[in-house]
């Protein structure tokens, strides 16, 4: 039979932030060029050519300084699951997850009005994703002094930041990847530790964004350095 968990613990934290008189990068040129109505003042144009009289001269600048957006207005959940196991022949096993849930994510436009952020980059003026929800959850296995834990991160998808070669919305896949950490501590004031991030090498799932130095993934959300192998040896002296 079965033992029930030893420690179980669920915490749900509900959060209402509104922030004011913020500032940031100026909107990106293809949000100003795909939205001239709103941000038609700062684009600079030449003179009307002679050769098109009926059309507005050639754009000369893009003013893209820091701007005061005045206001962001982020609703949500944090949520915080934590296990443990009875302690069995083979070792002990507890595991952990950690969530938040995006409900609202607004940021206030040059004219006033607020759109909305929430899983939707299309449009955006700043560069970074607001996923609808992202979570780390791990399994760690302990056994004397060993000790692995198995970590996984995911985050949902969302619309991109640029619209498809038809001019549709266009949606950015969500993204899985693993962790692995191992340690031993058998040494007297000595600990080993061997781990690699992003385990299976998985590439970020492809976006058209232009507001970063890298492009083709979103360098907020996944590391450029894909999967690494790290380790350290540490001493305590007692």
């Amino acid at each position: 039979m079965l033992e029930p968990v030893k420690e179980f613990s669920v915490g749900v934290d509900y959060f209402d932030i509104d922030v004011k008189d913020l500032f940031s990068n100026g909107p990106s040129p293809d949000t100003i060029l795909s939205d001239l109505g709103r941000y038609g003042g700062l684009v600079t144009r030449g003179p009307v050519q002679p050769a098109f009289p009926n059309i507005p001269g050639p754009i000369t600048a893009i003013d893209q300084r820091f701007i005061n957006l005045g206001e962001v207005r982020i609703k949500g959940f944090d949520v915080d699951v934590r296990a443990s196991l009875p302690p069995t022949p083979i070792g002990r096993f507890d595991f952990t997850l950690a969530g938040t849930y995006y409900q609202t994510y607004d940021v206030q436009q040059t004219d006033g009005t607020f759109a909305g952020f929430v899983a939707n980059q299309l449009g955006s003026p700043v560069t970074g994703v607001q996923p609808r929800y992202k979570q780390y959850s791990t399994g760690t296995w302990t056994y004397g002094p060993w000790s692995t834990t198995l970590g996984h991160s995911y985050t949902t998808g969302y619309i991109d930041v640029q619209t498809d070669a038809e001019d549709n919305p266009r949606r950015v896949n969500s993204m899985s990847l693993w962790d692995l950490y191992g340690s031993y501590s058998g040494f007297k004031n000595w600990k080993l530790v061997l781990g690699v991030k992003n385990l299976f090498d998985t590439n970020p799932p492809f976006t058209n964004q232009q507001n970063s130095f890298q492009l083709g993934f979103d360098p907020t959300v996944y590391d450029a350095r894909a999967r690494f192998v790290y380790g350290s040896v540490t001493y305590t002296f007692k």
